[in-house]
């Protein structure tokens, strides 16, 4: 399991242990596009509590985490599990930052909103330029697509950042200006 990745494993005082998944299929039984982004926002409002309460239950790997995170009572009502609510909500934004934001190059911003997160483009993307069947595809956070689109295509996703290694056309712009330093300094 990769905390990296977004994903998540807890364990109760009864040692009984969950694990959540931020991968594009679950993140996708969320809601649509639309829906999964509003959901997002709101785990940072007033209601974030029932908010990941829904995201931790539709993300878990196991059936039935309703000792953990909750269930709805036949009185209405919602009555919370052994998890703090505090908790769940930080692991549910956790696991949606993983999801639908990705992280996989802390520092490297520029990403603009979006009011939708359509997790099919991603899993499309994943099959078509990673070569990923579709399982495969519908298991990756969005952290994981970053890294290994970051490694297939290491230009692609650096636009405008630092490099390590500079372009063919870079190094012949440098080394022809060092020549040039180096026979001007030769004239002298």
């Amino acid at each position: 399991m990769l905390v990296e990745s977004g994903f998540v494993r807890a364990v109760d005082g009864e040692g009984r242990e969950w694990t959540f998944r931020p991968s594009f299929g679950r993140i996708a039984s969320l809601g649509t596009p639309h829906e999964i982004v509003a959901i997002y926002a709101r785990l940072h409002g007033p209601h974030a509590a029932k908010e990941a309460a829904y995201v931790l239950a539709c993300l878990c790997d196991q059936e039935d985490a309703s000792s953990l995170i909750g269930f709805h009572g036949d009185d209405g009502l919602f009555h919370y599990g052994s998890m703090p609510v505090a908790e769940m909500v930080i692991i549910a934004r956790h696991l949606m930052r993983h999801g639908i934001a990705g992280k996989a190059r802390p520092g490297n911003g520029g990403g603009k909103f979006s009011q939708a997160f359509d997790a099919q483009e991603y899993i499309s993307a994943a099959r078509v330029h990673l070569q990923l069947s579709s399982k495969d595809a519908e298991d990756l956070s969005m952290t994981e697509f970053q890294t290994m689109f970051e490694m297939k295509f290491p230009q692609a996703g650096n636009k405008g950042g630092a490099r390590d290694v500079p372009s063919r056309e870079e190094y012949r712009e440098a080394m022809r200006q060092h020549e040039e330093r180096e026979r001007g300094t030769e004239s002298r």
